[in-house]
């Protein structure tokens, strides 16, 4: 099994994370449905949605779409952060795993 790596560093207020929708799924039971890889990135493609990673070990798929979340402001802030209440938990729980955003402030290690 795998050691999960740990997070370190802080938000930057970069704004990045919030322009991107990433969604996982189960990989195995994608595959099914699509035949393979390259056909399912083939018909996500078509719908503006891109395969970012394919974690084997752990059976998981992880997808991109460029949809910007409606609370971020034009100075890439949150417009709901610190109301609890409002924003969702996984933005605080963000990012789960190192993704391709150069100007994160969290590392893995």
């Amino acid at each position: 099994m795998a050691r999960k790596k740990k997070r370190t560093g802080q938000c930057l207020s970069c704004g990045e994370c919030c322009k991107v929708v990433r969604i996982s799924a189960v990989l195995d039971t994608t595959l099914r449905q699509h035949g393979n890889l390259e056909e399912l990135k083939k018909y996500q493609a078509y719908r503006g949605i891109k395969v970012v990673d394919v974690d084997r070990e752990n059976n998981r798929l992880y997808y991109e779409m460029n949809i910007a979340c409606d609370k971020l402001t034009p100075d890439n802030r949150c417009s709901v952060h610190g109301k609890h209440e409002l924003k969702p938990l996984i933005c605080d729980k963000y990012p789960w795993f190192q993704d391709n955003i150069q100007s994160c402030g969290y590392r893995f290690e």
